[in-house]
């Protein structure tokens, strides 16, 4: 897959660089957790053991790399999902071969 003439070697390069330890893990965590709503996400993440307040703040910077999406203020309820680049950078850091 080549994306604007980056390889997918290239993308893989750039996510293991740009994401931290902390948020890969909790990123390839949250493919099993889609139509959770935030809340229950977090619950779930909390019970292996990980800090509430950590899980909250890599869950609110995933949504500002467009990676995943969830409900807010206004739209309370509102399943997580993954965008189509989450789901494109989940199936590139998780090794897939597509």
């Amino acid at each position: 897959m080549i994306v604007f003439g980056i390889s997918k070697k290239e993308l893989k390069v750039f996510l293991e660089q740009s994401l931290r330890t902390k948020e890969k893990e909790l990123f390839l965590i949250l493919y099993q957790l889609q139509e959770f709503t935030f809340s229950a996400a977090v619950k779930r993440i909390v019970e292996e053991n990980y800090p509430e307040s950590t899980v909250k703040y890599i869950l609110h910077r995933l949504k500002k790399f467009c990676l995943i999406d969830f409900g807010d203020n206004e739209n309370k309820g509102k399943p997580l999902n993954f965008t189509s680049l989450g789901d494109a950078f989940y199936k590139i850091l998780r090794g897939d071969k597509k």
